[in-house]
C-alpha cells in the first residue's frame, strides 16, 4: 500500500534514507562510510509531518513495515512550477515486486494535482534499474550537464 507518511514514522523514513545514501556512495564517493555511520548521521535529520513548503513523503508499506519511500518537492518559481523527486528508495528485498512503480504513479498524481509543469529526477549512470523505471513511467532523458560540488 502506498500512502503519505504519518506522524511517528520518522525513524523508519530516516532508516531508509540512510540505506539509500549507503548504497548510493558506490556511484560517486571514493571513501566508503559504513551503514552504521549513515544511520547515526540520519537519525538526527529533522523530519516532520508538516514539512515547510510543498513537500510530500510517500511510503510503501508491507504489513506493518515501511519498505520504500518517495520524497517529493514542489517549487513555484513565479515563472513555473517545478517538481523534483528528491529521494526515492525501495529496500533491496522488496524490489521487483511493483512497489517502485506504485510509488511513481502516486508521485505523478501528486504533481499533476499540484499543477507542476515539469518534474525532475536524478540518478547515476550505471543505475540501469532506476533509468528503466523512470523511462517506463514517462520520464525522458534531457541533454543537460549536471555538476556537483561536495564540500568536505
Amino acid at each position: 500500500m502506498i500512502r503519505q507518511m504519518e506522524l511517528g514514522e520518522e525513524d523508519q523514513v530516516r532508516r531508509l534514507l540512510a540505506e539509500l545514501s549507503y548504497e548510493d556512495q558506490a556511484f560517486w564517493r571514493k571513501q566508503a562510510e559504513t551503514l552504521g555511520e549513515y544511520l547515526e548521521k540520519y537519525c538526527k535529520i529533522p523530519i516532520s509531518h508538516e514539512v515547510e513548503g510543498k513537500n510530500a513523503i510517500f511510503v510503501a508499506e508491507e504489513g506493518d513495515k515501511i519498505v520504500g519511500l518517495c520524497w517529493c518537492t514542489l517549487v513555484d518559481r513565479g515563472i513555473d512550477r517545478q517538481g523534483e523527486i528528491a529521494e526515492f528508495y525501495v529496500e533491496e528485498e522488496y524490489r521487483g515486486k511493483g512497489i517502485a512503480k506504485e510509488l511513481l504513479e502516486t508521485t505523478k498524481r501528486f504533481f499533476t494535482r499540484e499543477r507542476a509543469e515539469v518534474v525532475f529526477v536524478w540518478t547515476h549512470q550505471g543505475n540501469e534499474a532506476a533509468v528503466e523505471l523512470y523511462k517506463n513511467a514517462g520520464f525522458k532523458e534531457v541533454t543537460q550537464i549536471v555538476m556537483a560540488y561536495a564540500p568536505k
